[in-house]
């Protein structure tokens, strides 16, 4: 009876030093998961904000100078001495130093690539750093099917946005904010604002708490990065492609958190949301390997496992050292029983 107690103590023992670091493995995987995604969510909405702010005060600046009365006079006293004088004439560049300098101070101010001054005839009148296509005109010549062309062209109706492009001059993706200038109820043209990518970059480069796979990035519409992915060394801006679980959802507006496998094949979690500016339709994703984010997980994984098998070892040999010891005594005694037989 003593040796029956003696087993099922043991079997209990052994039972409850498997199942409850179990059962606290389950709950701390479980919690460090919510943990993990809560982070990348926080990220994800605190860069969303701050991409919000960037791109609708662009929007605003644009619109504010392009109802700037000085900016009006400037465009129909620029326009009148383009189409009278010519560029390179004395006459236009006197006219063009008076607004130089204001020009200057918004670009320095803001950190913009360059302001641009387009005649609604076409012709790019006024730019503050010299470009290929200032003096031509972007309806009829060489350049009418350039970007900056396409979005003079929208620029005629309204404020839109103008998609990144690569640009030779400062050696860097520029995008374009434009809106239409009105002398009085008279429209004289388009002003633009360019916009270097070295200001989005710097917002997505910043991974402070990602760890060394966790990553920012925003996909456009098309399918392709909107910023440079931290695992190539080349750029990838406009040439990698995503299609993923999470992106596919973002476009659909949706905004979630999915483990997935990324652009590059690898488990990843990942926080995503569309942008949700009227003038982008982009989706941002904040992501981190699924193998750096529960490496301690997998390290207790390991650890449980070796103290399982060793407890599972102690256990099946406490049993089988029982076992023995039972048909042993068993045996014993059926030997004294025959032995009692044949006296």
């Amino acid at each position: 009876m003593a040796k029956k107690i003696t087993l099922v103590l043991a079997i209990a023992v052994f039972t409850f030093f498997l199942i409850v670091p179990f059962i606290s493995y389950r709950a701390y995987k479980s919690a460090l998961k919510e943990e993990v995604f809560n982070h990348l969510v926080t990220t994800r909405d605190l860069l969303k904000l701050q991409i919000w702010n960037y791109f609708n005060q662009r929007y605003g600046d644009i619109d504010t100078l392009s109802r700037n009365p000085v900016i009006a006079q400037g465009f129909t006293r620029l326009a009148g001495a383009f189409h009278a004088y010519g560029l390179e004439t004395s006459q236009f560049q006197k006219i063009k130093n008076l607004y130089q300098p204001l020009m200057e101070h918004y670009v320095s101010d803001y950190g913009y690539a360059n302001i641009f001054f387009i005649h609604k005839d076409g012709d790019l009148i006024y730019s503050i750093m010299k470009e290929e296509f200032v003096g031509s005109n972007l309806l009829t010549g060489e350049f009418k099917n350039s970007g900056i062309a396409r979005i003079f062209k929208r620029g005629l109706e309204d404020v839109s946005f103008g998609d990144y492009t690569w640009n030779n001059r400062i050696n860097d993706y520029t995008a374009y904010f434009t809106a239409p200038v009105y002398n009085v109820d008279e429209l004289s043209g388009v002003l633009i604002i360019e916009i270097p990518f070295l200001h989005l970059d710097t917002m997505l480069t910043q991974r402070a708490g990602l760890g060394q796979t966790g990553e920012m990035f925003l996909v456009g519409e098309d399918g392709l990065m909107r910023s440079n992915s931290r695992f190539s060394v080349e750029p990838t801006i406009l040439k990698k492609e995503v299609d993923t679980e999470a992106t596919r959802e973002a476009f659909d507006g949706y905004v979630g958190t999915k483990i997935i496998d990324d652009y590059r094949g690898v488990s990843v979690l990942c926080a995503y949301t569309p942008l949700n500016l009227n003038f982008i339709n982009w989706a941002l994703l904040v992501e981190i390997e699924e193998e750096e984010a529960f490496a301690v997980i997998y390290d207790i994984e390991i650890k449980l496992t070796i103290i399982a098998s060793i407890i599972g070892v102690m256990a099946l040999g406490y049993l089988y050292l029982t076992y023995r010891s039972y048909r042993k005594n068993k045996h014993s005694v059926s030997e004294s029983k025959e032995e009692s037989k044949s006296y």
